[in-house]
């Protein structure tokens, strides 16, 4: 038989709150909106607290804990709420009182959560309203039942409410939110702060002129601008989100989002699906024109372009700045802009390749595109522009030209801004010979019309022609078409390679 030592040791000392001579006792008090009924309710329970537990002499106040105009419905959202459990957790505090369930928690599971948490720690709660303390020893079981019923009624509120504000989007009643460029008036208009519209304005304007989000974000911080938030820090979403508002000029989205759970509180996008939603247009004082706006959007939507995975293969297809205002010469499709991942026509061009009608015999190189728009722009007459102006079909095209022509003589880029208030399209000479080709004829004295041109066809009514700058083989539309579609070609014998 095995021998077992008995090992005594000495008996563990409960560890127990220590019992001050007074119960250390504080208060929660919320109210959960910011109207002047609610802001009375909220100031009368501070004042009655405070003297209720000054006017027990077993009691010494441990502090009032009030959050004012937050829902109930989440602690975290509630920073006093916390600031009391944390004090609790630190034995500061022995016994609490709140005015009601609802008032402490609209969470079954957070209030019982937190009640039980403050209780293994030797604090106790007092509801007044519902007479529970849970000092007794049903307490928990009322406490779930009426915790139930205080969720319960907060879900009713909250559809409730919901309803109302829908009810009044439907009719064209708006709410104010706020909105950096604007402040609001004695009633509740949107009225412009000159400071901050003037940075809106900005912002606009260089995204316009070609500037990335994130090259607007450095500009601001390097000018120490103050963000919406106001930081010193620009955060690219900031840019993006102000870029993207329609209430820049002066029209409001109503419902661009909806809360789904009334106990989180995520809001969650707005896909007309499930609620409508309701535009409104001129409700307030613009700060962005609406072409301007919508020129901006057009950018937006042709830098993000997103493509097929057949277009991912063949190269990124780029329409920003000319969009779909280059035709090809041969048979009249649009053109795309694509990097050429070809060694001998490395670069980016204008190409001739999508859709039944297309006839894959063209690439114009970006580069030349672009140089000869300036070219053409330099060349513009303006006296023939202003022949124009008096024009009923062509009169606000000529002035808008005027105005650019008058404050930019010369560009020295090809930016959307300026190409889609003047350009109406562009069309190819055919460039039916190669350089060399026409030098042979040329040295031969013979005659032959030169149809490497650029046409540009301005909104105004004029047309100006330039030399396309194809003076090399190598940049010839039609070579640099025959490589591409050669490189096309080995790339799918490749994947079928490696496919078999």
């Amino acid at each position: 038989m095995s021998k077992i030592e008995k090992i005594i040791l000495d008996p563990v000392k409960e560890i127990q709150r220590k019992t001050p001579e007074k119960l250390r006792v504080a208060a929660y008090c919320r109210v959960s909106t910011d109207t002047q009924d609610q802001r009375t309710s909220f100031d009368g329970q501070v004042r009655t607290y405070t003297q209720l537990i000054q006017s027990n002499p077993e009691w010494t106040l441990a502090g009032i804990y009030a959050d004012e105009g937050i829902t109930g419905t989440s602690a975290e959202k509630r920073p006093e709420f916390l600031q009391m459990i944390e004090e609790c957790e630190a034995g500061l505090i022995d016994l609490v009182i709140t005015k009601s369930i609802s008032r402490f928690a609209r969470n079954t599971l957070e209030c019982l959560t937190y009640v039980r948490k403050l209780r293994n720690m030797g604090v106790n709660i007092i509801f007044e309203s519902n007479r529970i303390d849970t000092r007794t020893a049903f307490s928990e079981m009322l406490l779930t039942v009426l915790a139930a019923f205080a969720q319960e009624e907060s879900r009713s509120i909250s559809e409730n409410t919901m309803w109302g504000i829908r009810k009044r989007f439907e009719e064209g009643v708006t709410r104010w939110c706020r909105l950096y460029g604007y402040e609001k008036n004695s009633k509740g208009e949107y009225q412009i702060v000159p400071d901050q519209a003037a940075v809106v304005q900005k912002v606009f304007w260089l995204y316009e002129h070609g500037s990335s989000i994130g090259e607007i974000r450095k500009y601001m911080e390097a000018r120490h601008i103050k963000s919406p938030n106001g930081t010193d820090t620009w955060c690219q979403s900031a840019v993006q989100t102000m870029l993207m508002n329609e209430r820049y000029i002066g029209d409001i989205l109503l419902q661009k989002f909806f809360v789904e759970d009334h106990l989180t509180h995520k809001a969650i996008r707005n896909d007309h699906t499930e609620i409508p939603s309701y535009y409104i247009e001129n409700h307030h004082t613009p700060i962005i024109s609406r072409s301007q706006f919508e020129r901006v959007q057009k950018i937006r939507s042709m830098r993000r372009m997103q493509h097929s995975r057949a277009d991912e293969v063949m190269g990124a297809c780029i329409q920003y700045p000319l969009g779909d205002k280059l035709r090809c010469p041969c048979c009249g499709s649009t053109l795309y802009q694509r990097s050429i991942p070809v060694q001998s026509v490395r670069g980016s061009g204008w190409s001739c390749e999508r859709g039944d009608d297309a006839c894959h015999s063209f690439i114009m190189r970006s580069n030349l595109v672009e140089q000869a728009l300036l070219e053409a722009y330099k060349k513009l007459d303006v006296n023939k522009v202003c022949e124009k102006l008096n024009s009923p079909k062509f009169g606000a095209a000529a002035k808008k030209t005027m105005e650019i022509k008058k404050e930019n003589p010369i560009l020295k880029k090809v930016d959307f801004w300026w190409v889609d208030d003047l350009i109406d399209h562009i069309a190819f000479g055919a460039h039916s010979k190669t350089p060399r080709e026409y030098q042979r004829l040329a040295a031969l004295g013979e005659d032959a019309t030169d149809d490497r041109t650029v046409r540009v066809y301005w909104r105004c009514g004029l047309i100006t022609t330039v030399h396309s700058g194809v003076v090399k083989d190598r940049d010839h539309p039609a070579y640099v078409a025959e490589c591409y579609n050669n490189y096309l070609k080995r790339q799918e014998a490749k994947k079928e390679a490696e496919t078999a």
